[in-house]
């Protein structure tokens, strides 16, 4: 696959543009006269995609299938930091400027697109209605997967969206539709949801919806409201397998069973927060990103399903009881054993860290359930209905905006009026460990007196807790020392 036949103008004319020395897939620009603060020029190029096959990249196509992300002359963002032009990388994702997107697109008729933007043809609106209506009263999806002949006459399809920085699209003539509706927790608004899915996990999919559903509205009701019209989640196969997130739409590679499925699409259309809205530089800061939406995705998966445990929940009970792995939780499963793998032979890495410096164990073990877990601890130390607080203030304050580490930091500290120099410093600059033990415990007439000392090198808040006559007591936070 390839992109070619560019030729950049300026306000319809010529400009002079070279290729990076190393990265093919970036270029600079020199405009035949400076621009100014506050003027506007108009850049214009023709492209050409040749697509390649969906086995090497989350651009490409599987036999009739089309997968269209990452295919147009992207702008570089330009921050307080200056220039930021990227190439594409198999680790550490994008960091792109927001826009207003008007796109057209003209395929065979047959095809079901799934689409940033908001849908202006209403006959392509009535025929997905129609097409939900049917798919909703199947109950048992046929095993065909073959693709119909493309028929000879075509359509053209257009979608428009504002506050945004990327477009993708999904074409596929075998798709199953569903639709359905989330009321937003603080507006009130109603967004539409759509599901698309071949037939290949389609016994998986019926219940898809639903998920959509409860993503949306968690998401909304612990970061804020959800600003779009619609939410779409797409059936592809890609090559990176899971999911890939874009705005307004994701798509979902094969999953094996339901929870799977509704974990990567909540995960996915997470990242309309933690990814969309807020456009963090995930390349150099991942953990923005990929960590504060694992720790939702946590969070969302022990409120739905407490008792779920990805790695052992296909386990028979017989054989959990045997290996003593019954009671273990999903956090631990996926979380605390996933950075603690690469910690116990001390190969872990810091939280902040350049995305492409990490090992790719690392890259899931630090940058997504490390980052997960200790904002688990730092929601139990402060409570979560000021988690909620400073989550919603981070957002609103930087939506739509490019906020670095600093400025989450900066909100954080603001909202609990507490130095957490202990977290932001300690805990995700560093690879030293929160470590207290009791080393005393005397009794006294009623109660307990207990000595704790701290063996780490973090001067985190640390947790007491008890159990009496088999009962759990409540919880007791300290501040660090």
């Amino acid at each position: 696959g390839y992109i070619n036949g560019l030729d950049f103008k300026v306000d319809g004319k010529r400009i002079n543009w070279k290729y990076h020395p190393e990265h093919i897939d970036i270029c600079k620009l020199f405009l035949n006269k400076p621009l100014r603060a506050g003027q506007s020029i108009r850049i214009s190029t023709p492209f050409f995609v040749k697509i390649p096959d969906g086995k090497f990249s989350r651009l490409g196509h599987v036999e009739q299938s089309y997968m269209i992300t990452q295919w147009y002359p992207k702008p570089a963002v330009y921050d307080k930091n200056g220039w930021h032009p990227m190439p594409y990388l198999d680790q550490g994702e994008f960091y792109s400027e927001f826009g207003s997107f008007d796109v057209s697109i003209t395929l065979p008729s047959n095809y079901i697109i799934g689409a940033t933007g908001d849908l202006q043809n209403q006959k392509e609106i009535n025929r997905l209605n129609h097409l939900a209506k049917i798919t909703d009263t199947i109950t048992n999806f046929s095993n065909d997967i073959s693709f119909p002949i493309s028929n000879s006459q075509t359509k053209t399809l257009r979608y428009i969206q504002e506050n945004i920085h990327d477009f993708a699209w999904f074409a596929d003539k075998r798709y199953n539709v569903l639709k359905g509706e989330v009321e937003l927790p603080y507006s009130k608004e109603k967004v539409t949801l759509w599901t698309m899915f071949t037939n290949n996990e389609a016994n998986l999919w019926k219940n898809s919806i639903e998920y959509m559903h409860d993503a949306v509205y968690y998401y909304s009701l612990w970061n804020g409201d959800y600003p779009y019209k619609h939410c779409s989640a797409v059936d592809g196969t890609i090559a990176a397998g899971g999911g890939m997130e874009y705005p307004n739409i994701t798509i979902i590679g094969e999953s094996e069973n339901a929870y799977y499925l509704e974990e990567v699409i909540m995960h996915e259309v997470g990242h309309n927060w933690f990814y969309g809205m807020l456009a963090n530089n995930e390349r150099d800061h991942p953990w923005l990103d990929e960590g504060l939406n694992s720790f939702h995705e946590l969070r969302y998966m022990r409120l739905k399903y407490p008792q779920y445990n990805m790695m052992t929940n296909n386990i028979p009970k017989s054989i959990k009881r045997i290996l003593d792995i019954e009671h273990y939780t999903n956090k631990q499963i996926t979380g605390e054993l996933m950075y603690l793998i690469n910690t116990w032979t001390a190969k872990d890495q810091p939280i902040e860290l350049h995305s492409a410096k990490y090992t790719p164990m690392n890259y899931g073990g630090i940058v997504y359930a490390k980052t997960a877990i200790v904002f688990d601890y730092l929601m139990s130390y402060i409570g979560e209905e000021m988690m909620n607080k400073c989550m919603q203030t981070y957002f609103e304050r930087w939506c739509f905006k490019h906020p670095q580490p600093e400025d989450l930091r900066s909100v954080f500290e603001e909202v609990t009026e507490k130095d957490l120099s202990w977290f932001f410093d300690d805990i995700i600059k560093t690879t030293k460990q929160l470590d207290y033990a009791i080393i005393d415990v005397k009794k006294d007439i009623k109660d307990l007196l207990i000595t704790l000392e701290n063996k780490g090198d973090i001067n985190g808040p640390v947790v007491v807790s008890g159990v009496k006559d088999g009962e759990s007591m409540a919880s007791v936070w300290y501040d660090g020392f």
